[in-house]
């Protein structure tokens, strides 16, 4: 694919962090440090659902065992065996991957031009299936893959406002998660009569 007479692919725009190879130790003990893994990127939604996450390391391996470092905000997670690219944006502060997905990281103000773009050509991507047991693509194959570029202006335009309504889509799912954590707790008691709202006047 070419651009004003220049041909342009995905590796010009993104460095890739990958830490896969090694299973790293898990721990139940704090959950603090979630691993994303190919679960954590099912779903509609444009970030990652950490209540998907059921694997988590201490602190001491999210500070020394991960060779490439962690995911950043806007980066775009993706997986690259099992279900292949599924995708999110990292939003957040702590996370991190291992076995089956990686981060890719823009290189300019482009992040969410770049997610949306993946999204649109995840059938391109899926069609580099090498797997004759499993579904796997090559990090090498996704990177070499053509990208249209429109004018910098409209860019810029595009990132500004998906980067408002995913702040918005974000917070609203915090919230979610608060209310149903409140939901899950005060029901029981409600039932058992533990909490009295005979004489709540509506």
């Amino acid at each position: 694919m070419k651009l004003n007479g220049c041909s342009s692919k995905l590796e010009d725009f993104i460095d890739v962090i990958d830490n896969r190879g090694k299973t790293p130790p898990l721990t139940n003990d704090d959950l603090s440090y979630p691993i994303i893994d190919v679960k954590a990127l099912s779903g509609e939604d444009r970030c990652i659902n950490y209540n998907n996450c059921s694997k988590y390391v201490s602190s001491n391996t999210y500070a020394n065992w991960f060779r490439n470092g962690h995911p950043q905000e806007k980066d775009i997670i993706i997986s690259t065996v099992g279900s292949l690219a599924e995708m999110k944006m990292f939003w957040g502060k702590k996370g991190c991957i291992a076995q089956n997905v990686v981060a890719l990281r823009s290189k300019t103000n482009m992040a969410f031009y770049l997610y949306q773009y993946l999204k649109y050509i995840k059938n391109d991507l899926i069609a580099y299936d090498i797997g004759s047991v499993q579904p796997s693509i090559k990090i090498t194959h996704i990177v070499k893959h053509p990208i249209y570029l429109p004018k910098n202006e409209d860019i810029e335009y595009f990132n500004c406002l998906a980067e408002k309504a995913t702040s918005i889509i974000r917070s609203n799912n915090i919230e979610k998660d608060c209310l149903i954590k409140i939901r899950d707790s005060l029901l029981p008691r409600l039932l058992t009569g533990e909490i009295d709202v005979s004489k709540i006047d509506c």
